[in-house]
């Protein structure tokens, strides 16, 4: 290589530094500190505190600055810039709700139709939920980046109250946010009459120097971290339903509550692929998020479950990816807080009347069912008390057949107890023989061993499904009877005591009483197999006491139907008695 042509190499590599450098010093970015990365990125993402320097908030009634042309425009693209709005009360012929500015999200939401059990509408947003922290809110996650909303000081433009009635058309509210470098975030509202969801559109836009930093959006997050208020009067039996969940494709995901207090790691869990929703639930109610055509046009995102184990209260989080709109990218995803009526969740056909706890999931066709026969019923019989007696009479002429072919056959098992009990004796060291010879009894007197289990099996699955709906149907609270029992979905307490009992608490629940009385009863006339020997007259002794311990707190509707359901039993037992004849020891 030649003297000149070295020099060109030299001449052209300083030429290509010095505009490097030049054009950097100009026109590049400023430094970022760079922070967490997006749990969710798949590509390395620095993320910046969206609240963080954020100067103090101009005066209400102040607009957000132009992005067009503002020399903020080529500030920091993560930090928002300073704005000052008002909470956004809303309120419909269902509920009303307030809308904090501060990361445009729900500080409260009261329902209109059901009534806490101390008087005022029902609250299904905690008091004491603090706003997300860096991180744990609404985020849009881009390239490179993800923008953290969760303290996005947003406007807008309505307020401060907007009101449906029934019959008004849908109405939206938008909220935006900017940020220094000229990133535009806008969350819209939108409200309709006569429902329970409303959807929430997350769109992001911008140009210009932000999108050389962080990329193009690629996500956008919406996430809940207020968990769900306690609705009811006895908390100890409402505790047990708190629970997250979330259904990615077909399958249902279930976290109970009660694990943030013994292992918070079993109550986290992320799940990706076709994302249908996730929420949180208490008894009664439900919080939730779901993508409303999942079904018809399935969206490949993410579902995140977790919890604060501090306050007790579960949260969730769904990523959806962002779509291109006119001028910005953007995301939908549609938010359902209120009961967890199973028909009218099953009118959203996403699947959210999964959510319901119908209890063991072969069991969930015919609770749906039998729960569907109840609110049917209930056109003609506007007392939830009498259909559950009226249940408990039908179950009961269904399974008469049945349950006359077992009574008998455990008369007659006790009519030939002398002959097994001869057997038993005379083939005491021979387990074999004895067998052969107490199979051939059992074909001389023409009685089936398992003839007293057999139905009792068979009608079993149709007691399960009335025990789940009775449990948790939202149709029994605050449902009145008759009498003292005013909510067949609580205890019937007819007092309360001074003091508390172990197991019992100090409320006086005379229903489960009564259903112990009966259960005593019920033992004592039925017939009972002579195999069971002395553990089985044992188990007949604790029998009523179990019932009434495990049966004590459980919901008034519940219980009648068991006593009612006993009382029948003891009549059919009775009456099968008197028209079964005996002959001699034991019947042909």
């Amino acid at each position: 290589m030649d003297r000149r042509t070295l020099l060109a190499f030299v001449l052209s590599f300083i030429v290509l530094v010095g505009f490097a450098a030049l054009t950097s010093r100009l026109s590049g970015p400023r430094p970022v500190a760079p922070l967490t990365p997006s749990p969710t990125a798949t590509a390395p993402a620095d993320t910046v505190d969206a609240t963080a320097g954020v100067a103090a908030s101009p005066a209400a009634g102040a607009t957000a600055p132009d992005v067009a042309g503002s020399p903020a425009a080529s500030g920091d693209p993560l930090r928002f810039a300073p704005a000052a709005g008002a909470p956004l009360h809303v309120a419909t012929d269902l509920y009303e709700l307030t809308i904090d500015p501060l990361g445009a999200r729900l500080t409260s939401w009261r329902s209109l139709r059901f009534k806490r059990p101390e008087g005022g509408p029902v609250e299904l947003i905690p008091a004491d939920a603090p706003p997300p922290g860096p991180g744990q809110g609404d985020a849009a996650v881009f390239e490179r980046a993800t923008l953290d909303l969760s303290g996005a000081p947003y406007l807008a433009d309505a307020g401060p109250e907007l009101r449906i009635a029934a019959g008004d058309p849908p109405r939206s509210v938008t909220f935006t946010a900017r940020t220094e470098g000229g990133i535009e975030v806008r969350k819209t509202y939108t409200f309709q009459p006569g429902r329970y969801d409303f959807t929430v559109d997350l769109d992001v836009a911008g140009s210009g120097p932000a999108r050389a930093l962080v990329g193009e959006p690629v996500r956008a997050r919406f996430a809940w971290t207020a968990g769900i208020a306690s609705t009811e009067r006895n908390r100890k039996l409402e505790d047990m339903a708190f629970r997250a969940f979330a259904m990615v494709g077909e399958e249902m995901q279930f976290k109970a509550r009660r694990s943030l207090g013994k292992d918070a790691e079993k109550a986290r869990a992320t799940y990706e692929g076709s994302i249908r929703f996730a929420g949180v639930q208490n008894k009664y109610f439900l919080i939730a998020g779901f993508v409303a055509d999942g079904r018809e046009r399935p969206v490949a995102g993410m579902a995140h479950l977790d919890g604060t184990p501090e306050r007790g209260q579960q949260t969730w989080w769904v990523e959806r990816p962002l779509a291109l709109r006119p001028g910005a990218a953007g995301a939908r995803l549609s938010f359902y807080l209120g009961p967890a009526q199973y028909d009218l969740l099953k009118s959203y056909k996403v699947g959210l009347e999964k959510s319901v706890d119908l209890g063991w999931k072969i069991f969930h066709p015919l609770a749906a069912l039998t729960l569907g026969f109840m609110n049917w019923l209930y056109r003609w019989l506007p007392n939830y008390g009498l259909i559950i007696i009226l249940l408990s009479v039908l179950t009961k002429v269904a399974f008469y057949p049945l349950t006359v072919s077992s009574t008998r056959s455990m008369k007659r098992m006790q009519e030939v107890q002398p002959k097994m009990k001869a057997l038993q004796e005379k083939f005491k060291g021979n387990q074999e023989k004895l067998s052969q010879e107490m199979m051939k009894l059992y074909k001389e007197e023409k009685i089936n061993p398992m003839g007293g289990c057999l139905p009792m099996l068979l009608q079993m699955p149709v007691f399960v499904a009335l025990y789940q709906v009775l449990r948790g149907d939202i149709a029994l609270r605050q449902a009145p009877f008759v009498g003292w029992i005013n909510d067949l979905g609580q205890p019937d307490a007819l007092f309360h005591l001074p003091f508390g009992l172990p197991f019992f608490g100090n409320e006086f629940n005379l229903l489960p009483l009564l259903m112990a009385g009966s259960t005593y009863w019920q033992v004592k006339i039925t017939p009972s197999a002579p195999a069971g020997g002395a553990s089985m007259a044992m188990m007949n002794k604790l029998m009523p006491v179990m019932m009434l311990v495990f049966f004590y707190s459980f919901p008034s509707g519940l219980v009648l139907y068991w006593l009612v359901n006993n009382l029948l039993t003891i009549y059919q037992t009775w009456r099968i008695h008197v028209t079964t004849p005996v002959r001699g020891g034991a019947q042909a």
